[in-house]
């Protein structure tokens, strides 16, 4: 994966090394489905809010709550990743919107992270 500011970014060969579409400033980012209400658990509905569009997941600090970054060098991993919304379930890695993600993000994910993570 390079910086959108050096032309088309680039998937990169495992997701846990970018995390970029785990990323956004919106608070209903990451929609749910009532199927996706359905596979979670009470553990995993606490990490959703309600919206005025309806559930999503919660969002602290530009990332999403479910979001683990772990070591050096970082890796992205979902805490819910077997009951995971849809939406993400359904984002490939290297399609179009992964690298419109990857894109758009890159720049918010560096920004949200904790000072000690960078």
């Amino acid at each position: 994966m390079r910086p959108a500011s050096l032309g088309q970014p680039v998937a990169p060969t495992d997701c846990t090394t970018c995390g970029c579409c785990c990323f956004s400033t919106l608070t209903d980012y990451i929609r749910l489905f009532a199927a996706d209400e359905a596979r979670m658990d009470a553990q995993t509905l606490a990490l959703t809010v309600l919206t005025p569009s309806g559930r999503a997941m919660a969002f602290t600090d530009g990332r999403c709550a479910a979001l683990r970054i772990e070591g050096e060098p970082r890796r992205y991993r979902c805490r819910i990743y077997a009951a995971r919304p849809d939406c993400c379930r359904w984002l490939e890695r290297g399609s179009g919107e992964c690298l419109t993600q990857i894109d758009e993000k890159a720049a918010t994910r560096e920004a949200a992270l904790p000072a000690q993570a960078r």
